[in-house]
């Protein structure tokens, strides 16, 4: 399998080239030459394989050519051995005809454990292959940081550098990042909000001082490839345990930076029956806008109680332009080299495929805890204010009789502050797998957004 960009000015390459670098040397995404394709009877005769079985058989195509399928599936099997559920994801019934996927039953509690725990396992691979040693730099509105820190800290050839909004993430996710006491882990305060990081993240892939170096530079956002097909597997999970809905399976998702949706996409043109997928955002509706009113622009970050969807742009959507332009990557790339200041609109032949397979919904504040609040009391089940979206977002625009399952994207007890003023008295409690390491001191840079002293520190270190 190989991989071009998006915008078409680089040259085509393998997977461990889409894995161990960032964005493609013209600025866009890694895409895969072509989606596997598998037949529903195919999928069908899954039912009965274990989760990182079922991922193996998916991901094996996207990786054919660089790893044998022996390995691949030990690789695949070790990075799920840390994780709580047998299962690795729970799927809970919480009404009629509505489910919510528990996606956080990783070590660092957030649905990108799903992908991280593989991606650190693949990048310790070919590591140890090439010799080589790997700087794994991402940005992080809060979940992801932590995430990569988990699934990379424990290889000795992996360093870790992850820029967060300073002030602008939780404690809870500020003490997953800032307390592993582990000397290959930096995380990296940054006086800014996330788009700020991401831009900087961004920048950093297009800079030739971290080309060419003894050490290789890769990156842990959602940008990277690898997350984007992990992420697929668990839509197929799902289906097979509710396979009974045959076509009527709806996926109510949180989005932010749209890398799990885009995994939703990728489910689908890989030859899973979806019906529909939900954007739910926060009130940082930028894909909300982009779906309801065909129109995807950058704007203003508010600082809300759902904080990993704080976004002003959505990196990931570019993958789904670029599909939707028939992979053009011209015409894409006209769109986005005039982006952001000028918006962009779905082409008029794909505008009835967008609007019927994608709705879209926001909820404010207000609304995310009014949601945490009455499912709660409705049957004591307990929704972080990301998930809460996805609630929010399923009864509204589905009716009673369309089967919807929601992404529950973290535990709640990362969003204390916010259960706690929508379930008066509740005490979230934190995991005890997670009391002792919070009690450790938190190591942590604080950096200006300034480029050159960011870019510095890291080649300090690093190099």
């Amino acid at each position: 399998m190989l991989y071009k960009s998006t915008r078409g000015n680089s040259p085509e390459v393998p997977f461990s080239q889409v894995l161990l670098g960032g964005l493609a040397p013209d600025g866009g995404l890694y895409m895969p030459e072509r989606f596997p394709q598998f037949t529903k009877e195919e999928i069908n005769s899954w039912s009965d394989l274990e989760f990182h079985q079922l991922a193996s058989n998916i991901l094996f195509p996207f990786v054919d050519g660089e790893i044998d399928k022996v390995t691949f599936s030990k690789l695949v099997e070790e990075a799920y051995e840390t994780f709580d559920s047998d299962n690795v994801v729970e799927l809970k019934e919480i009404s009629g005809n509505r489910w919510v996927l528990e996606l956080f039953h990783g070590p660092t509690l957030a649905f990108k454990d799903v992908a991280m725990q593989l991606l650190g396992s693949l990048l310790n691979h070919f590591a140890q292959e090439r010799g080589e040693k790997i700087v794994v730099l991402g940005a992080t509105s809060g979940d992801t940081g932590a995430a990569a820190i988990s699934a990379c800290s424990r290889h000795e050839n992996v360093e870790v550098y992850i820029l967060y909004p300073h002030g602008k993430v939780t404690d809870f996710q500020r003490k997953q990042m800032t307390t592993t006491q582990s000397e290959n882990v930096f995380p990296m305060a940054i006086e800014t909000d996330f788009d700020g990081c991401q831009d900087i993240v961004k920048q950093m892939f297009l800079d030739d001082d971290l080309k060419n170096k003894k050490v290789r530079f890769i990156a842990a956002n959602s940008i990277n490839w690898a997350r984007c097909m992990t992420q697929s597997v668990y839509f197929f999970w799902t289906y097979l345990r509710l396979n009974q809905l045959q076509d009527e399976l709806t996926f109510s998702i949180p989005s932010g930076n749209f890398g799990h949706a885009y995994a939703g996409w990728t489910a689908k043109e890989m030859g899973l029956p979806i019906k529909r997928l939900l954007i739910a955002t926060n009130t940082n509706d930028v894909l909300h806008k982009a779906f309801s009113l065909n129109n995807y622009e950058k704007s203003e970050v508010i600082q809300t109680l759902a904080p990993s969807m704080d976004i002003s742009v959505a990196s990931n959507f570019e993958r789904l332009l670029y599909n939707l332009y028939d992979n053009n990557s011209s015409m894409l790339a006209a769109a986005m080299s005039a982006f952001p200041e000028q918006s962009i609109s779905i082409p008029k032949d794909k505008q009835d495929l967008m609007s019927n397979f994608f709705k879209s919904h926001k909820s404010d504040d207000e609304e995310i805890l009014e949601q945490i609040g009455r499912t709660y009391d409705a049957i004591g089940y307990m929704l972080d204010p990301h998930t809460a979206t996805g609630v929010k977002a399923g009864n509204h625009l589905s009716p009673d009789d369309e089967p919807v399952v929601v992404m529950g994207t973290a535990h709640p007890a990362k969003f204390s502050e916010a259960i706690e003023k929508a379930v008066v008295g509740y005490n979230s409690e934190i995991p005890i797998k997670l009391q002792e390491a919070f009690k450790q001191e938190e190591i942590f840079n604080l950096l200006p957004k300034d480029y050159s002293k960011i870019k510095d520190f890291i080649l300090k270190n690093a190099l």
